[in-house]
């Protein structure tokens, strides 16, 4: 049995996704019925730029950061990422840059680090290493790389 991931791309599935999933509770609407007002599109035309199996109609980029920024649903950048082997992450954004937040914020960095590292040593430690420790070895990684963008947030509050 062929599923709907091996017949289009992670793109086309992501955009797919996002666009029929959308839901808008007040209005008791989905779908690009939903989410075309709300970007200035007639809800046939969303749907049809969201169909992959009409190749004449596809989203331009404009309208495919409106419909992230608008859904708070971010799959397709995910796609695009996976396409072109990079990685996003969400940027903090903060006010607060005294000096005890930018101390927290890097000995938190530094605290993340040594977590990966110790992932990393119980990984090796009996000269193999399994998928779970792969898992563990990348949520490090992920917090290691979040707690260094909160740091850069904090001290880029501070510039003038």
């Amino acid at each position: 049995m062929t599923t709907e991931d091996e017949l289009f791309g992670p793109l086309d599935v992501a955009v797919y996704a996002t666009v029929h999933e959308f839901s808008d509770a007040r209005a008791r609407k989905r779908g690009a019925v939903a989410l075309a007002p709300r970007i200035g599109m007639p809800a046939g035309t969303l749907s049809n730029k969201a169909n992959p199996t009409m190749p004449d109609h596809k989203l331009g980029m404009a309208e495919a950061v409106a419909i992230m920024l608008t859904t708070d649903d971010f799959r397709i950048l995910h796609a695009v990422n996976q396409l072109t082997g990079h990685c996003s992450y969400r940027l903090p954004l903060h006010a607060d840059a005294g000096d005890v937040e930018i101390l927290d914020a890097y000995a938190a960095a530094h605290e993340m680090t040594g977590e990966k590292a110790a992932a990393i040593r119980e990984a090796l430690r009996d000269g193999r290493v399994t998928a779970e420790e792969i898992a563990q070895v990348r949520a490090c990684f992920d917090k290691e790389v979040r707690a260094g963008l909160e740091l850069m947030s904090r001290l880029e509050a501070l510039a003038q």
